[in-house]
């Protein structure tokens, strides 16, 4: 497993590029922080380009003239391609039993995968996993109308299209909206996709919508395409008036890797704090998310600090204290 996360991660990416880029050109330090900062994290760019300059990786890169401050690529391709290892290729076959795998694939690639694949063993199967912390209620992954729907919704999302969407709201009601994508979310606690969109209408974008998929009971693609100017993250994004969550950070047991990892699909900054050896963290998110991110958060136990906001840090100490008594009521 850690094989394939290094392999397609950010950072092998990252370096890739840099390696890349540098066989064609030498680069200068801010050059390669540049590249660093275009596929992985804004602090990414502190630990790798060190070590590619003058650490562990140093091996990677050499100078180009004596005395001059730009590196070249040591190895002698252009273009970096990994062929697949057999652990990978057993993973892919674990993702192939996964209902939520075939959304994004068509019957004919699903099929070329599992015969390419067929005797390959899987590392696992779903029925290995227990999830002890989920609604029961999650989205019928086997209903091909719920699979047509989030395909077409992808489309729309890759052609920056407008939907046209029949959807039924909670309460019953049938409702015909136009709307525009911005993302596709899955709740792992609920086991639902929602749609974050924007309502369309005489041309420019409208209110925002959360938009549960296994309510939609139709919808397919308009004409019409996003505005030139349409933000897909606001108001997902920094420009939300509500505050993010703000943590600080311990330099110990990777913990900043860790969370940046965990926390990618979040909109997020963050800086480090030389006085106490430690990364200030700023996570915007979702008020959907909100109790999704609080049992994320409290995952990481004192690795973490959780500093603000007032009523969040307010909603972690309850959410301790009820663990705490629960725990006591056990013993």
């Amino acid at each position: 497993m850690a094989l394939f996360e290094e392999i397609y991660g950010s950072y092998f990416q990252a370096v890739r590029k840099i390696l890349e880029e540098a066989a064609r050109a030498p680069l200068t330090e801010r050059e390669m922080e540049n590249l660093v900062r275009s596929l992985a994290f804004e602090e990414s760019a502190r630990v790798i380009v060190p070590k590619l300059t003058k650490g562990a990786w140093s091996s990677l890169l050499r100078p180009a003239s004596q005395g001059a401050k730009a590196w070249g690529s040591a190895l002698q391709s252009r273009q970096l391609k990994s062929p697949l290892t057999s652990l990978q290729k057993s993973w892919l076959k674990t993702l192939l039993a996964d209902r939520r795998f075939r959304f994004f694939f068509t019957d004919a690639e699903l099929a070329q995968l599992s015969a390419e694949l067929a005797d390959v063993p899987a590392l696992c199967s779903p029925s290995d996993f227990h999830c002890f912390d989920r609604y029961l209620d999650g989205d019928d992954y086997g209903d091909p109308l719920y699979r047509e729907i989030f395909q077409t919704v992808l489309q729309a999302l890759k052609e920056k299209r407008s939907l046209l969407i029949a959807y039924e709201s909670g309460k019953g009601r049938s409702l015909t909206l136009e709307v525009l994508p911005c993302l596709l979310q899955y709740s792992p606690k609920d086991d639902k996709f929602r749609l974050l969109s924007r309502e369309y209408g005489r041309g420019r974008p409208g209110r925002s919508l959360t938009l549960n998929l296994a309510r939609i009971r139709a919808c397919h693609l308009s004409r019409r395409r996003a505005p030139a100017r349409f933000d897909r993250d606001f108001p997902y994004g920094r420009q939300t008036t509500r505050p993010p969550v703000r943590i600080r950070i311990q330099n110990e047991r990777n913990a900043l890797e860790r969370c940046m990892l965990h926390f990618a699909h979040y909109d997020k900054q963050t800086a480090y704090e030389e006085e106490t050896d430690t990364w200030l963290c700023s996570i915007w998110y979702d008020p959907a998310d909100e109790t999704e991110l609080l049992i994320e958060l409290l995952f990481f136990g004192p690795v973490i600090h959780v500093l603000g906001p007032k009523d969040f840090l307010a909603k972690i100490k309850e959410r301790i204290i009820r663990q705490r008594k629960l725990l006591q009521e056990t013993q």
